[in-house]
This record gives structure tokens, C-alpha cells and sequence, in this order.
């Protein structure tokens, strides 16, 4: 059986449309954000374990330079397919955790139901890779599932209350955290919109 730490497991789902974590389209909490920052000059955005992708028109359409990477072959090719013909070169098959990203390479990492599909042991390694590719004071925002689980349970692994500070604050700063009003079934009541900023600590 293959194990979430590996594209075959994820291939097979977006292969069969085993889908529950898919929002099918771009989430209030983003759009509301995009909103805020239309004021502000855009930069380099990074989308790690984008799935199906269907931010990455959005963020395009606001200004942001995406790029995107996933290392199921079937996310990717979704993934291209709904960002359109113009954008399907900014997406990339490829391991986030390995992949040549140059440090401090992006403004913004947004994070999307990819946190809690990577196996617990594997999150300070994640934290420490975003860490490292923004700039400082670059920000870090998105979704996150705060849930107690058992790791033979997942995915998706969600984060114990609590967890999510001890995690990210070695190297964020968290300026906003809000409830999720529009989850899907399997992350409802449980899931957190929030944006950190990068500090200057380094890595």
C-alpha cells in the first residue's frame, strides 16, 4: 500500500476523484485578503502541494508572480488544466522539500490543505523550508486544521491546539487568526485562516 509520503498515494486519488479536501474553487477567507492587498504591490508567490491549484488564476488575476508545485503527476495535470494555458507553465512536478528553490526567493507562501496531508514528522522539516524561502518579513498565510488526530488515522494530520504556535513561532509572527465559515465537510468547524510574518531569525 502506498504511503502519503508518496506521489503514488496521491496520484491514485486525484486519479479515481477521491476528493474530499478539494474546495473546487477559491475560499472567502483568500478572496478577502486578495482584497486587502490590492493596495499593496504584489510579489513572488509560492503555492506548495497545490493540488487542483484553483487559487492560482486568483492570485495571478490580483498581481502575484505564482509558482506552483506538486509531486502527484495527476494534481499537476488538474492543476494545469483549470489555471488555463497561460499559468500551466508556472506549475511544476516536483518535491517541495527538495526542489531548487533559492532562499528568500518569495514574498509569500500560501499554505492550502498541503500541511496536514504530509505525515507529523515531516512539519518541522516544512516549517524550516518555508521558513528559509521567504524573505524577511514575507508572509506566510492560509489554512490550517486544528484537530487532535492519530497519525495512523491520517490523513489529513491536524494540529492539536496550541501545536500551530509552538510550531511556527521559532520563526513567524502571527498577525491574523480567524474562524473558517465555509469549510468542506471534512475540515468544518476545525479549520483557521491565518497570516504570519516572517521574522528576521535565521534558519
Amino acid at each position: 500500500m502506498s504511503h502519503p509520503a508518496h506521489p503514488q498515494f496521491w496520484n491514485e486519488r486525484y486519479v479515481s476523484g477521491s476528493l474530499p479536501w478539494d474546495f473546487g474553487g477559491v475560499p472567502a477567507s483568500l478572496k478577502e485578503f486578495l482584497g486587502r492587498k490590492r493596495q499593496a504591490p504584489p510579489g513572488r508567490l509560492l503555492v506548495p502541494g497545490c493540488g487542483s491549484g484553483h487559487e492560482i488564476k486568483a492570485f495571478a488575476d490580483a498581481g502575484y508572480d505564482v509558482t506552483a508545485i506538486d509531486f502527484a503527476p495527476a494534481a499537476v495535470a488538474r492543476a494545469k488544466q483549470i489555471a488555463g494555458e497561460t499559468l500551466a507553465g508556472r506549475i511544476h512536478e516536483a518535491d517541495f522539500f527538495n526542489h531548487p528553490f533559492a532562499d528568500g526567493e518569495f514574498d509569500l507562501v500560501y499554505e492550502r490543505t498541503f500541511l496536514c496531508a504530509i505525515p507529523p514528522e515531516k512539519r518541522s522539516a516544512y516549517r524550516d523550508r518555508i521558513a528559509r524561502l521567504l524573505k524577511p518579513r514575507g508572509q506566510f498565510i492560509g489554512y490550517f486544521y486544528y484537530a487532535k488526530t492519530d497519525p495512523k488515522d491520517g490523513p489529513p494530520y491536524g494540529l492539536a491546539w496550541g501545536e500551530g504556535d509552538e510550531l511556527f513561532s521559532r520563526h513567524f509572527l502571527l498577525m491574523k487568526d480567524d474562524p473558517v465559515n465555509d469549510s468542506l465537510p471534512v475540515f468544518a468547524g476545525r479549520e483557521r485562516w491565518q497570516e504570519r510574518m516572517r521574522t528576521n531569525k535565521p534558519v
